[in-house]
């Protein structure tokens, strides 16, 4: 009987003996944090996002004057919660009076591109410097592009539609140049062809 029982003790630990392919299997336990990287950046990737030609921005330039410098502010009010704004390229409407020149402005103003606009965030100004180059009779316009992200399609429809209705209240001043600065640019041109 003694025997019977050792029998029966042998056949029990078989059973143990195929506990041993569990531990196998928590070493392929080990790749499936791999799988999980990647999805997320996935995740990121399908973030819906729009390029807006014309941000919504409103603003004053400080003074009337050859040189001159802008303040500019996100004017579509709040965004959806999610939805980022980031600034890029500026340009102005029409370019052929004034042109861009950042150092119109203090140097301790923030450029506008890059800067980003983000939902319940109080949006911070930014500042554009020009420099008027011709006469003429319109005040040209400051136009940013930006990048919109958002969590939802529906967020970044409602974000180009109030972008559609607003577009750009920041304009620069035109006034009567001298006639002095438009002068010596020609002159120098003709003793150098003569």
């Amino acid at each position: 009987m003694l025997v019977a029982g050792c029998s029966d003790t042998s056949a029990g630990s078989d059973p143990p003996g195929g506990t041993t392919p569990p531990q196998e299997s928590v070493t392929s336990g080990e790749p499936a944090p791999e799988p999980t990287d990647p999805e997320s950046t996935q995740t990121k990737q399908n973030r819906p996002a729009i390029s807006l030609a014309t941000a919504p921005v409103g603003g004053n330039a400080d003074e009337a004057g050859i040189e001159q410098c802008a303040s500019v502010a996100w004017l579509a009010g709040d965004l959806p919660d999610g939805t980022v704004v980031t600034f890029g390229a500026v340009h102005l409407e029409p370019d052929n009076i004034f042109e861009l020149d950042q150092q119109a402005c203090p140097g301790d103003r923030r450029q506008c591109p890059g800067l980003t606009v983000r939902a319940n965030a109080q949006p911070e100004p930014c500042y554009v410097g020009a420099r008027q180059v011709a006469n003429g009779t319109e005040d040209p316009n400051v136009v940013i592009e930006a990048e919109v992200s958002c969590d939802t399609e529906q967020d970044c429809r409602q974000v180009q539609q109030e972008a559609k209705k607003r577009g750009t209240q920041v304009e620069f001043i035109t006034g009567e140049l001298p006639t002095e600065t438009v002068q010596p640019t020609e002159t120098p041109e003709t003793p150098t062809g003569g």
